[in-house]
This record gives C-alpha cells, structure tokens and sequence, in this order.
C-alpha cells in the first residue's frame, strides 16, 4: 500500500510526533509498504526526507518555533499533491491540529482513510472536561473537577471558589493538551499557587480544567478494538510523571503487567474499553487511571494517538500480548477500516 506518515504538526507535541512517526515509517517499510512521511506543518512542501526523520529527537519545542508555524499550512498540505497516489494516512500527530479532529476532517474532505479515531471522537476526546461528562453520564468514575479560563487566573473571588469546592490537592492542566503540557500539581494549594497554575495553563488553552489530585498508582491501559491490552504501572523515580520523566530514558519505571489482584485488574480493564467506547473511538487508544490506595480507580484521559516511539506506552503493552511493533502498525491499520495487502 502507499501510506502516508503524518508527523511533527505545529503543537508542543511536535517532537515527540517526529520520533512516534519515524518508528512507524521503519516499522511500515519493514513490511513492505511504499511510506510517505508528511508533516503538514509545512504546507504543500511537506514530504521529509530520511534525513529529516534521523535528526527527530523528543526535546521540548521553544515558544518562537511554534510561532513559525501557520493552521493554514494544514489546508495546503492535505489539498497538495503530496498526497496524489495515497492509499491511506496512519497519524501520528499528537496534541492540537492532529489529535482533536482538525486533520481528521481535512482527510474525509479528500477521501482519504486514515488510522484511528474519527474526527467527532477526536474532538471529544481531545477536550478533558467534556470527555469527563461524558465519563460520569456512563458510570466511569473521574475525580471531581471545574474548568475556568486564563483570565480568571486574577480573579480571586473565582480562585476562592475553586479551592472551597475542590478540597485537598489539585491538578491544574490545560483543557486540550497533552504530555503534561502546562500542568502543574498542588499538593496543598493556596491562592497565590492556584492563580499561577492557572496562569501557566492559560499559555497553552483557552479552558484550564482543576481537578481534584488523586494520590494513589498510575496506571494506563492500551485498547486495541474491543481489547484491553495488559495494564501498565508508571513509578517515576522522582516526582511526578512529567514532561521531563515521560521522555527522559531512566527517569521512569514501567511494570507491565502491572501487579494488580485478578479483580481490579479487570475492573480497570472493563473500565478503559468502556471509556474508549464512550468516546466513540475507533481502533486504538490509551486510556489513564489514577488507583487510589483503597483500589478504586479513577479515570483520567483518552489519548487517541498516543506516544508510539517503540518504547512507548501502547507499543509496550502489545508486546506483552505478544504481538510486536510492525504487526501493531498493521493492525491499527485494520481496525480503521484499512485492510493491508
């Protein structure tokens, strides 16, 4: 098949796509498809070359290169012909304008099929506060929470209010990021360290969600169709699982299988496909938990293209069920309604 890579796109997850997308162009290659990387962040000159792919690390993205970057670019890379001959578009653009329905949309108006969730889920998961509605009307427990926006970072009548309804620690996260972008946890929140949390957040999103911090095991669960894949345990060796331990190597620790009794086990399993479904997702995604230590789990977020390096997260735990990185790629691409030749 001729399939395109979609990688690196304009949000602060750029680089963490760049080094997701060139595993899985190796990954694709090895099975014999004919693979285009294309990052549409550069417009209708977007096909990268070997070379671009090789340089792709996981650092941080500045301020200043994302303000290079246009949203138009997107229109004039998907409407290019760039994508002349493509059987299909395997995704792997994290965060804003990849993760959120907005390439998804563009990719139904040309035709193309692409991997993963749609464009109605991709917004829906993409949002926390309207994912965790969502959770509550199906019964899926999530921690307490409000959304304010970064104006009210000021607003001390509005700061007073948060932490009267919310009691004990809290996490402050923009509403439509990932990585851990612009979040800050509070263990014990004050005025002056709520209004800055909030503050922070506000750079990155229009809707800054505080919810209540559930201390407790973290734990995240990889669906792939109807299946959940083995549950794995994220220990940190300090801290907490930042952007700086999620892609520094040996900061963090990774159990999978996690050491979980048979029951919760299964209960958090039941719990991340029914998440998955609820959000209409499609194929694959990576459902977070919080396990208080009274083993009630408490979900967090559905990541429909999370990290997909082959030392990520969801790579992980299909090699536990015994299945590794290149017939993952391909069966993505089957659950998406793509069948490889």
């Amino acid at each position: 098949m001729n399939i395109a890579v979609l990688l690196g796109g304009i949000s602060p997850e750029r680089n963490i796509s760049m080094v997701s997308g060139r595993a899985a162009v190796n990954a694709l290659r090895s099975l014999g498809h004919n693979v285009r990387p294309i990052d549409p962040s550069l417009g209708a000159t977007c096909i990268l070359s070997d070379s671009d792919l090789a340089a792709a690390t996981p650092r941080a993205v500045t301020d200043e290169e994302l303000a290079a970057f246009r949203p138009s670019a997107l229109m004039e890379c998907v409407t290019s012909s760039a994508f002349d001959g493509i059987d299909c578009a395997f995704i792997l653009l994290h965060g804003r304008y990849g993760e959120d329905g907005y390439i998804q949309s563009l990719l139904d108006l040309r035709g193309i099929p692409y991997t993963g969730s749609t464009m109605l889920a991709s917004a829906a998961a993409m949002d926390k506060g309207l994912s965790k509605m969502l959770f509550q009307v199906a019964g899926i427990p999530t921690a307490p929470w409000v959304t304010v926006t970064p104006d009210q970072a000021g607003d001390h009548a509005v700061i007073e209010q948060v932490l009267a309804e919310i009691e004990g620690g809290l996490v402050v996260k923009p509403n439509d990021q990932g990585s851990t972008v612009g979040m800050t946890i509070l263990e014990s929140p004050t005025l002056d360290t709520l209004s800055e949390a909030v503050r922070i957040a506000g750079q990155f999103s229009s809707t800054i969600l505080i919810e209540r911090y559930i201390s407790g095991r973290e734990l995240t669960v990889a669906v792939l169709g109807n299946d959940a894949l083995p549950i794995i345990e994220i220990a940190p060796k300090a801290g907490y699982y930042d952007y700086t331990n999620k892609y520094t190597k040996g900061n963090t620790e990774y159990h999978c299988p996690a050491d979980l009794t048979p029951e919760v086990e299964d209960h958090v399993r039941n719990l991340a496909v029914a998440a998955h479904h609820v959000l209409g997702c499609r194929a694959y995604s990576r459902v977070d938990f919080r396990l208080r230590e009274d083993n009630i789990p408490f979900c967090l977020e559905v990541n429909t293209i999370p990290g997909f390096t082959e030392t990520s997260l969801v790579p992980m735990a299909a090699r536990a069920a015994d299945m590794e990185f290149p017939a993952l790629c391909e069966e993505i691409m089957r659950l998406s309604g793509i069948f490889a030749a």
